[in-house]
């Protein structure tokens, strides 16, 4: 009997301590992160020109792929292509195009510029990123901060993100997060 009660008593208190433990955990963490990121996640753009292009002959040779790209979007649905047109400038004989977005296209326009001659820059949106999971959670007590690390995958790509893309936006990220420990606990998003 004795041996019953001091074997109760020790796992009492050893539950006791576990549950009141400032220990970050991995689902603890988790469950911070999707509250921070809420219903946002990271969006990444790609640049595109449009409004009125030009390429001069001169230069035709050097650049073989101009309208390439600008072709592909339009049999995306994203640009209309205007028709050519030849004018004369200073350097020689150029290629004028009127290139406009569609409703497809506008819809995915972060945001834009303006140049003098009638060409405009967009930002356009290529794909998005969202918390996954955490990967492993390092305490330092001494500091009061926990570093870890998540991964976030590549979700929603658009028909701007090519294979040019898929280097520099892999379909998953690691990213080191500082918890800070304070009095009210853990926090991430302050």
């Amino acid at each position: 009997m004795k041996i019953k009660t001091s074997i109760l008593t020790i796992l009492l208190i050893t539950i006791l301590t576990s549950c009141s433990s400032d220990e970050l955990t991995t689902s603890k963490a988790e469950s911070m992160a999707i509250e921070c990121q809420g219903n946002k996640n990271l969006v990444k753009t790609t640049t595109s020109s449009y409004g009125v292009l030009e390429q001069w002959d001169k230069f035709k040779k050097k650049n073989t792929v101009f309208l390439e790209s600008y072709k592909k979007l339009e049999n995306e649905g994203l640009y209309n292509m205007g028709e050519l047109q030849r004018i004369k400038g200073v350097l020689g004989m150029k290629e004028r195009y009127e290139i406009s977005l569609t409703p497809k296209a506008e819809k995915l326009l972060v945001s834009s510029k303006k140049d003098f001659k009638g060409g405009i820059t967009g930002k356009f949106k290529i794909c998005e990123y969202t918390f996954e999971s955490v990967e492993e959670i390092h305490e330092v007590p001494a500091k009061n901060i926990a570093n870890v690390k998540m991964k976030f995958i590549r979700i929603n790509e658009t028909p701007f993100f090519r294979e040019a893309h898929e280097k520099m936006n892999p379909k998953e990220v690691f990213k080191q997060v500082t918890f800070k420990k304070t009095n009210d606990g853990w926090k991430l998003c302050n």
